[in-house]
């Protein structure tokens, strides 16, 4: 496993739709969700929703 200070290549900004989502999954089992906004700014999260245990990485990425 890396160290938190490691990075890890999980696919290319391109791969990433502005705005859009894809989802990565992990030897853990647990999904990462990772978005993209319109500035181009990536973001990754626990692929589930907190509220409604949803897959988040099928949710749609509002703002900026």
């Amino acid at each position: 496993m890396n160290s938190p200070t490691e990075w890890t290549l999980i696919c290319k900004l391109t791969d990433i739709p502005v705005l859009g989502s894809r989802r990565v999954t992990r030897e853990t089992g647990m999904d990462v969700a990772v978005f993209r906004n319109s500035q181009d700014e990536v973001f990754a999260l626990l692929g589930r929703c907190p509220h409604k245990g949803g897959p988040l990485s099928q949710g749609i990425v509002f703002g900026t």
